[in-house]
């Protein structure tokens, strides 16, 4: 090879100083995260194999991929990496440097131009041999890291479809929900009555297929409508009674039949409020698996009781139109 013919000068970027120190690399949760890096290619045809180089894995830290493995595991993936950047920028280093070399010899001085391009086909040789058997026992360990990330892209992927399968489980539920609690907010079962003492109201809210939990409630649903739950809840807002009763129970009476959904969230379904003082809230929380506690039936918590009607006062308590309609 000529003078002339030699590849333009290589500037090489050692690849050592970028995998981390062996003892500092170690798995978090059982993991870390490895990137594949390219060393730089001095000779045309014959540029060093890509290796990775491996980090501790930090959360938050979406660079590169993820690959688990045990801290046995971990250290061999280091060991492995530090050899081959070692032996790769080693004759690098020596090839950059006698590439250097020959570009430093005038041409007048033949005898030490060969010379210098004596030395550089040997480094040439040296560097062809040593980044082939580099890469060759390096091999091994990039196909056990390459299993290794593919195996953690398949639990991610499935993970992500069984996140997507319990979302459309829930959707699905949700609107179930939602379908029962309008098939049964159309049945004609409801009715109050409303009491007046010392220009006090409460309206007393029962089903009339339903026994009454309480005597007030007897007292007042003698002759009274039968409407269903939009109609009662129009009626209510008319009336602008001081304060709610629901009768215990119709409220868990409706809650069985909406299979445990339970009285208070069909109400939120229905209306976007709250049931025993008609103000608006917040979404409710995804629903859970029905509840074991038969201890309340209706599902939920405040779902009976008495309640300040527009006072933004929670079940169970006595307050004044403070909303106002």
């Amino acid at each position: 090879m000529s003078h002339l013919a030699l590849p333009h000068p290589a500037q090489y970027t050692p690849s050592m100083p970028r995998q981390p120190n062996q003892e500092s690399v170690s798995p978090r949760d059982h993991k870390v995260r490895v990137h594949r890096h390219w060393p730089d290619s001095l000779l045309d045809g014959t540029g060093p194999a890509p290796f990775f180089l491996v980090e501790t894995w930090r959360p938050h830290d979406n660079t590169g991929d993820l690959a688990s493995c045990t801290p046995e595991t971990c250290r061999r993936w280091v060991a492995a990496a530090l050899a081959y950047a070692s032996a790769v920028d080693e004759v690098s280093a020596e090839l950059a440097a006698a590439h250097q070399g020959v570009g430093s010899v005038p041409r007048w001085r033949y005898f030490a131009a060969r010379r210098a391009l004596h030395d550089w086909e040997q480094v040439r040789e040296r560097y062809e041999q040593t980044v082939r058997e580099a890469g060759e026992a390096y091999q091994p360990i990039s196909r056990e890291i390459w299993h290794a990330v593919w195996a953690e892209h398949d639990r991610a992927d499935l993970r992500a479809r069984e996140e997507a399968r319990k979302k459309q489980e829930q959707a699905r539920e949700e609107a179930q929900a939602r379908q029962r609690a309008t098939e049964l907010a159309e049945r004609p079962i409801w009715g109050w009555s409303v009491v007046t003492r010392k220009n006090w109201s409460t309206a007393y809210i029962f089903r009339h297929d339903v026994p009454h939990s309480d005597e007030r409630v007897s007292a007042a649903r003698q002759d009274r409508p039968c409407v269903n739950l939009p109609e009662l809840r129009q009626a209510l807002k008319d009336l602008h009674p001081d304060r709610l009763h629901w009768d215990d129970a119709a409220l868990a009476e409706t809650g069985r039949e909406s299979d445990g959904v339970g009285f208070e969230r069909c109400w939120r379904e229905l209306f976007g409020e709250d049931h025993a003082t008609f103000t608006s809230l917040p979404p409710p929380p995804p629903r859970t698996r029905r509840p074991t506690d038969r201890g309340n039936p209706s599902g939920g918590s405040a779902t009976s009781g008495t309640g300040g009607f527009g006072g933004g006062l929670s079940s169970g308590g006595f307050g004044g139109f403070g909303g106002g309609y």
